[in-house]
């Protein structure tokens, strides 16, 4: 392997448990969504926008934990804050949440599928093999998020079902990530 590769890659494979705890979060999420779909719309909101905001928490720790090594770490540390902030607002103004939740979360998670193509693109660059199905994951987020920005007034269940398969992908696409992560940071521990 190509020496500076090597030291662009180094640090990116270094954040394999950052994608395996928002995998976790996300299939949780997914899972509790499917168990109880007839929970409260209130008690929905409450969990989603806490779970913005814990993304945010987690974004902001990986970019600060990682800013001396990847160029790109503002724009995490930039998305991390804005989870975070309006993950709180949120949190503080449920009625105010319950009628903005269908469109709140489906520009979550619209960003977050659009950086799941993102970084599957960016994984093929590096010949992660397994791109591919990250690629389709991220795409099936998006295409989820769609439908909940296209038709929000279907509200109940429909709303619900949508959201859960949007986290279900996202879930499955960061444990992807993270294995394919582990797996490239063999391969270029092994490189040196």
């Amino acid at each position: 392997m190509d020496y500076s590769l090597h030291l662009h890659l180094e640090p990116l494979t270094k954040k394999w448990w950052k994608h395996l705890l928002l995998g976790i979060l996300f299939v949780l999420l997914a899972v509790w969504i499917f168990i109880t779909p007839l929970a409260s719309y209130l008690s929905l909101s409450f969990v989603l926008t806490l779970s913005l905001a814990l993304t945010g928490i987690f974004e902001i720790i990986a970019s600060i934990f990682y800013k001396k090594e990847t160029k790109r770490w503002a724009l995490h540390l930039i998305g991390g804050i804005l989870e975070l902030l309006i993950g709180g607002f949120l949190l503080l103004n449920p009625v105010t949440t319950m009628n903005l939740i269908p469109y709140i979360v489906a520009f979550w998670l619209f960003y977050k599928g659009a950086r799941a193509v993102w970084v599957a693109l960016r994984l093929k660059f590096y010949d992660v093999k397994g791109w591919g199905w990250m690629l389709g994951l991220g795409i099936g987020a998006l295409i989820f998020t769609m439908l909940i920005i296209v038709f929000p007034v279907l509200g109940g269940l429909s709303i619900v079902y949508a959201i859960g398969l949007a986290f279900l992908a996202l879930g499955m696409f960061n444990f992807s990530v993270a294995y394919r992560l582990g797996q490239l940071r063999k391969r270029v521990g092994n490189s040196v």
